[in-house]
Order: structure tokens, then sequence, then C-alpha cells
């Protein structure tokens, strides 16, 4: 899950960030493929964050535990002065160095480091998600709680929208709960839905975005009607594709191997991808860019170009950090 969760977060940027769909107009095949991809490739962070209620459903507070969050924010203060030191010399963004260390801790340093600033505060609490999860009597009063939490974050972001306020929109952003509970749910009750039934619910939705601009919309840029990822129609997208993977099984070795290795990896691609953005982006654009909707069939050599230059920054970082305890065996 942790590998195809970082495989689509920087599949995601391919269309949200670093190329300009969002400021195209909406017409064309290649451009109604990339539409219904968007949403899909959007749960990215949302399959972190159930993967974290998931994995961490047991944890209790405790001193391993709080040891645990070390790591992370090593490889995050790393690849924030990796990054500085990259913005300042080869993009040359001229900002004093009180300013770039200001930037480590607001998370701007890496311009994707939001979610480490939303996983510190997740990590903190999950102990005490878990302990109120856990004193939860019934399934039906899980249930309730997952779709109180579902009205409370997702909702509002359907209706509370072009100046419009009609429902509740105060708790809107505590959506990484959600995540959490789904994955806390489960975890502990192992739901099993059918593939083919997931998949249609996953490519409905998908398809609600580009469907709507192509019958209702002319000339304009896409107009996103489903909202975002943790909104009414994300959010269920990112459910079914985790119900669909969660439980799969691979019988090759060489696969499960790759898979592991990218999967305790995805952190440090996550922190470095940025840098492998701003290389690798602006190469292809300026070379190869005509239009966006041109530009689409690119995403099958683009986002495989970052997804190994990530990786091997992350192998190599993870090398380095291992040679002192290598040399002391020896």
């Amino acid at each position: 899950m942790r590998s195809v969760a970082i495989l689509f977060v920087i599949a995601g940027h391919f269309i949200s960030i670093n190329t300009p769909f969002r400021q195209t107009v909406f017409e064309g095949v290649s451009m109604f493929l990339q539409g219904a991809a968007m949403p899909l490739f959007a749960t990215g962070v949302p399959l972190f964050i159930m993967l974290t209620g998931y994995l961490n459903a047991n944890k209790t507070v405790s001193r391993r535990y709080y040891r645990g969050c070390i790591r992370v924010l090593v490889s995050y203060l790393l690849f924030s002065v990796l990054t500085i030191l990259f913005r300042r010399y080869w993009l040359h963004e001229e900002l004093s160095w009180v300013q770039w260390g200001l930037k480590i801790f607001d998370f701007s340093a890496i311009p994707y480091g939001w979610y480490i600033e939303m996983w510190i505060g997740l990590f903190l609490l999950a102990p005490f998600l878990n302990l109120l999860y856990k004193a939860i009597p019934t399934k039906r009063q899980k249930h309730i709680l997952l779709l109180t939490i579902y009205l409370l974050t997702a909702v509002p972001d359907l209706f509370n929208r072009y100046g419009l306020h009609l429902v509740p929109g105060f708790w809107q952003m505590v959506y990484p709960l959600m995540f959490f509970f789904a994955g806390s749910y489960i975890r502990e009750y192992r739901p099993q839905v059918a593939a083919w039934k997931l998949w249609a619910v996953i490519v409905v939705l998908c398809l609600i975005n580009p469907v709507f601009n192509a019958v209702f919309v002319s000339g304009h840029t896409m107009i996103s009607p489903s909202g975002g990822f943790a909104g009414v129609v994300g959010s269920v997208i990112a459910v079914a594709f985790f119900l669909l993977c969660y439980r799969v099984d691979f019988s090759s070795v060489w696969v499960r191997t790759v898979l592991m290795k990218v999967s305790m990896l995805s952190l440090d691609m996550y922190l470095c991808c940025y840098m492998v953005d701003r290389l690798v982006y602006p190469w292809f654009l300026g070379r190869y860019f005509v239009d966006q909707s041109q530009f689409g069939a690119w995403f099958f050599v683009v986002v495989p170009v970052v997804f190994i230059g990530s990786f091997l920054i992350a192998w190599v970082k993870e090398t380095i950090s291992r040679l002192p305890s290598t040399i002391i065996k020896l």
C-alpha cells in the first residue's frame, strides 16, 4: 500500500502541480483521461493516513512508541537542508539564512512538507485515538463514528463553495482523523468486497468530473464538482482503493522484495521528490511540451523517471546512514 501511495503522490503531481492542467481548456480525449485519473492519484495522501490507522491500531503510550518519530524527524531535517541548498544554489531563490532556517520550522523548506506537519500531530494523537476507538463498544456505534466524522469533514467540501456556507464546516480540516479511523476499522473487521464492485465504484466516481465537463462545460478549464481528495467523492475513492488492495498477496519473491524496498523508502522518496520534480519537469517541458493535451502522453515517461530518481536518492541516503553501523560490525 505504501508503494502504491508514493506512486500515486508522484503521479498526481504531474497533473495537479507540475503541468498546466488546471490552466488548460478542458477538451479532447487526453484531457478527459487526465481528468479521470486525477481523483484516483489524489488518494495518495489518504492511503498513507489510512495505513497509519491500520498499522498503528494497537500502539499505546510508551517510550518505544515515541522513539518511533525520531527517524521521520531526522529525515525531514536532512532533506529540508538539502532542499534549501538546492533551492538557493540551483533554483537561485534568494533568501537570508535566517529566512531559510525559519522555513524548516514552518514546513515550507520542502514545498511538499505540509504532510510532515500533519503527520506529527497524528503521530502524537494516535495512542489516544486508539483508546477512543477501542472504548466504543459496538460495531454499529463505530459506524456512527465514521459517518459523523465523514459528515463533518467531507460534506462541507461539497456544499461550502463559491461563497456559500450551507453546512457546518469548522471541523473540515480534521479529515486525517476520518482516514485514520477508517484504517482502524478495516484493521479490526477486515471487510471484504468483490473486486469488480470496488472497481465499479472507483471508475464511476473518477468519471464524474470529466463527464460533467464534457457534457455541460465548453471553452473552460476543468470544473471539479466532486471536490477534493477528502471530500464526499474523494474519500470514498480512497477507501474503495484501500479495500481493493490491502489483502492482496504476491507469490513472486522478486515482486515482494521490490515492493518492500519501495515501502521502506517511501517517506524519503516523498521528501526528496520535490527536488527531482524541479530537475525533471523543466527538462521535459522545455523540449517536448506543446500543450497539455499532447504532453499527457509523456506521463508514462516523466512519472517513472521521477519515481526512479526519488527512489535512488532515498536509497543512497539510507545506504550512507547505515555505514557507521556496518563499519562497527566489521
